[in-house]
């Protein structure tokens, strides 16, 4: 990561954090013994205090701050960085078809005595592309973060936190294989497409355990975890300069 860059990382996060400090704020000691008297047995009223405000912190790093670091970061590298970027493009029907089967058929569960479809990116892609039937149809979707001049081909990027239900997994599915369909049509046989999970509870991607993204997902070809997201934007390095920068705004 470029000092400039770090240090536009640092501003921002220092930033955000000075933005939430106020809900943690909210509770008086009083507040806190009159609605969680047991829990003091174990936790200090700051605990408590940060536990009560953690569900409107972390949804706001889901909707404010990845996002946002996604974009610092990846203007370090390119130019063409653009948050929730529409890509339009044109696909027949037989191939918009075959894209919603295969995201119906990956969500179905599974039923004794009948083989389960596994998920696999290439296989997908050109059931899709090989479906050449009907009429042309006008498509769009909608990337959380779209490098357009990504190495080797533009770059649309799902990003969500790593618990994800099947709903929004299997719609972020659903717009990648549409999203590479248009581009392979469009002879951009190098464009790019992952969910990109923003941090791993399980610490390690051998460990991750969340079962809904793996029944639509390849977890393998489609989806990065933690560190693999960060530094896939950002080049090499970039977590670890991320968890530097955090030890230096927060040492405790």
């Amino acid at each position: 990561m470029q000092s400039k860059t770090r240090d536009e990382v640092k501003n921002l996060m220092q930033a955000w954090v000075a933005a939430q400090s106020p809900k943690l704020g909210k509770w008086s000691a009083d507040d806190i013994g009159g609605a969680y008297p047991f829990h003091r047995l174990v936790f200090t009223d700051e605990a408590i205090a940060a536990a009560r405000a953690e569900r409107s912190i972390v949804t706001n790093m889901g909707s404010v701050l990845y996002p946002r670091l996604a974009r610092t970061i990846a203007l370090g590298r390119f130019e063409n960085v653009v948050l929730e970027h529409t890509v339009e493009g044109s696909l027949n029907n037989a191939a918009c078809n075959r894209i919603e089967q295969i995201v119906t058929e990956l969500r179905e569960p599974r039923r004794k005595g009948v083989p389960k479809t596994k998920p696999d990116r290439y296989a997908e892609l050109a059931s899709v592309l090989a479906a050449t039937n009907g009429d042309l149809a006008e498509r769009a979707v909608t990337a959380d973060l779209y490098i357009g001049d990504f190495t080797d081909g533009p770059l649309f990027m799902e990003l969500k936190t790593p618990l994800v239900n099947l709903d929004i997994a299997a719609e972020s599915k659903r717009k990648m294989l549409y999203f590479l369909a248009m581009m392979q049509r469009d002879g951009q046989t190098g464009a790019q497409a992952f969910l990109g999970l923003t941090y791993n509870p399980f610490v390690t991607r051998a460990e991750y355990k969340h079962s809904p993204p793996k029944r639509v997902l390849d977890m393998e070809k489609e989806v990065l975890i933690g560190s693999e997201t960060w530094d896939y934007i950002g080049g090499p390095g970039t977590y670890d300069a991320l968890l530097e920068i955090i030890a230096e705004i927060n040492p405790d």
